[in-house]
């Protein structure tokens, strides 16, 4: 059961509403609750939720490409792996074009440190693509 975080409920509903591109900062120390807090805001919202890896770039690329292609066939044990990251944010690029969705990379220093170019990848399609999508970026990190 989750419990308070009320006032952080409400400010990412706030946002979430605007109806257009947002980037979310959730940063803080282990084991406060961030994960549940956007867990139970994204509950019964369109949301693609990845965890990053403390592990290799291909490792987390796997794990991205599952949780893209689980958000359309939540039962499918195996699925096929994007051939490179631009591949797999392309596919949340063109999900938007759909329906609004959440796009969740939690444990984000983990990524940022197995796959370097992330951050300027993810800034990229911030500056010139997302911006015009419907978006709900939230990038997750604990401080250690």
């Amino acid at each position: 059961m989750f419990y308070g975080r009320t006032e952080e409920l409400n400010l990412l509903e706030k946002r979430y509403q605007k109806g257009k591109f947002e980037c979310i900062v959730i940063y803080g120390r282990r084991r406060v609750g961030k994960t549940e807090l956007i867990k139970e805001f994204s509950k019964n919202k369109a949301t693609v939720f990845f965890s990053a890896l403390n592990a290799s770039s291909q490792e987390n690329l796997e794990a991205l490409s599952r949780e893209i292609f689980f958000f359309f066939f939540p039962e499918m044990i195996n699925s096929p792996v994007f051939q490179s990251y631009d591949a797999a944010l392309d596919e949340i690029t063109r999900i938007s074009k759909e329906e609004k969705i959440i796009f969740v990379i939690d444990e984000y220093p983990y990524l940022a440190k197995a796959e370097e170019s992330i951050s300027s990848r993810l800034q990229h399609l911030i500056d010139h693509v997302w911006q015009k999508e419907q978006i709900f970026l939230i990038l997750c990190g604990s401080s250690m």
